[in-house]
């Protein structure tokens, strides 16, 4: 196999990119004590991306390129969804166009299950406050079914 020197490194480029989205979306979870996907995520995927692409492309890899490419449209996708609701955010009429646009972000509710939200919209809240609801009712029924079925450890003669 004979590999340039410089597309050696283009790979190696595309690939850093591609891999700190990871970095960046553990940062930003961890300082939002939470689970969240900030834009730029999506901007490296999309820059490591067409970085790996251009890669698979020079190396003739029918299977790279075919995943590299696929990627491609979901990043867009996703960052054409949020420049959407973003816009939507701050245009006249819009209820929420006093709130500053925000970072989109995952809320994982109390019962597992994830939904991307815009962080601060009334819609957030209240999924997060309908998930809180859930996760209560399951609790008081989990401590009544505890009371009313009270176990009793060997050696302790409780």
């Amino acid at each position: 196999m004979d590999v340039s020197p410089w597309w050696v490194a283009v790979g190696f480029g595309g690939q850093a990119l591609f891999s700190a989205r990871f970095i960046i979306q553990w940062l930003a979870s961890e300082k939002a004590r939470r689970s969240i996907v900030p834009r730029a995520f999506w901007w490296f995927s999309l820059a490591g991306g067409m970085t790996l692409l251009a890669y698979a492309i020079h190396r003739e890899d029918p299977v790279f390129i075919a995943g590299q490419g696929a990627g491609l449209f979901i990043y867009l996708r996703n960052l054409s969804l949020i420049k959407r609701d973003r816009r939507s955010l701050t245009s006249p009429g819009s209820e929420a166009s006093s709130q500053a646009p925000q970072e989109a972000t995952v809320v994982e509710h109390a019962c597992g299950k994830t939904e991307e939200c815009e962080s601060g919209t009334d819609d957030s809240l209240k999924a997060r406050l309908a998930s809180l609801e859930i996760e209560n009712a399951r609790l008081k029924t989990e401590v009544a079914h505890l009371h009313a079925n009270p176990v009793q450890h060997q050696g302790t003669g409780a």
